[in-house]
């Protein structure tokens, strides 16, 4: 698709100029100021007369709401701009993060792993006993590598949604996160519909994932309600817990984790919205599912 090329702003200044001067000089030529006068002035009971200064407050009105409204669309664009700074930095740290990790784990464990392998070579027949430690220790460096591989698999695409699909996946979550926090998590699933996209599961699974994330961090909850439902056009996600809801900030801003749910959402045409469900929080999620596909 090719790029829209915007036109630049003082040469749309500059039009409306020269269609201002034009109309000036037809205006003068013509004479229609007395012309239009004349014309109303026979309409005086209709009171017609008074319908140039009403245009002129009118424009002036239009003016206003227009600047009042571009001041807006700056302010929006602002905070677009310092969210996608965020987005990106988070991005960044993420990246180092398993940089570091893979640096320092994986980096030292085949380090270690080819040490033992050539002490193994050199004892193997003076010193069997110890070559067979050694080869224990390959095998409990070689379980680390594994366990490490699965979790970083795991933050960068959840590895149930292949296998299982996004109900069974979503069940699978909630209940490792109720042993792991020790709050009980309910979940009702019901009528979803078959093959649903990628893209669409994936963020499901991502947001109940970070809305899990924050209940356990800052709600001080005991119970935690799951329920998602799908219809041929629509996907419906709530999950509410009995915590303390959630705390207006300052600044009116939220983290960067419930601002990452909303940039999700609104990627694939969703809404969500935070409720106050007294007690705790209530987070509800429309997907259209017709977006997605098409």
């Amino acid at each position: 698709m090719t790029p829209k090329i915007t036109t630049p702003a003082w040469r749309d200044l500059l039009r409306v100029l020269v269609v201002v001067a034009l109309f000036w000089t037809m205006a003068m030529q013509w004479e229609l100021s007395e012309k239009l006068a004349h014309w109303l002035q026979s309409y005086e009971r209709f009171q017609l007369d008074e319908i140039p200064l009403t245009l002129l407050a009118l424009s002036l009105g239009l003016a206003w709401f227009a600047f009042q409204r571009m001041h807006e669309v700056s302010a929006l664009l602002e905070a677009n701009r310092h969210l996608t700074q965020r987005l990106i930095s988070a991005q960044e740290d993420e990246r180092r993060i398993l940089a570091q990790e893979l640096h320092d784990e994986v980096g030292q464990a085949c380090t270690a792993l080819r040490i033992e392998a050539a002490y193994i070579g050199k004892a193997i027949h003076n010193n069997p006993n110890a070559a067979l430690e050694s080869a224990k220790r390959i095998d409990q460096s070689s379980l680390r590598m594994h366990s490490l591989a699965r979790d970083m698999l795991k933050r960068l695409r959840p590895p149930n949604l292949d296998s299982l699909g996004l109900e069974e996946s979503l069940k699978e979550l909630c209940s490792s996160w109720e042993q792991h926090c020790h709050i009980q998590c309910h979940t009702l699933i019901n009528a979803l519909p078959h093959d649903l996209p990628d893209a669409l599961s994936t963020t499901i699974y991502r947001v109940t994932q970070e809305a899990l994330t924050n209940i356990a961090k800052h709600a001080n909850a005991s119970q935690v309600w799951i329920s998602l439902n799908g219809s041929q056009d629509v996907l419906t996600l709530s999950i509410s817990d009995n915590g303390q809801g959630l705390h207006p900030t300052p600044s009116g801003s939220h983290g960067l984790g419930l601002t990452g749910m909303r940039e999700r959402i609104a990627s694939l045409q969703g809404h969500i919205h935070f409720e106050d469900a007294q007690p705790g929080l209530r987070i509800h999620v429309q997907l259209p599912i017709t977006q997605v596909t098409s």
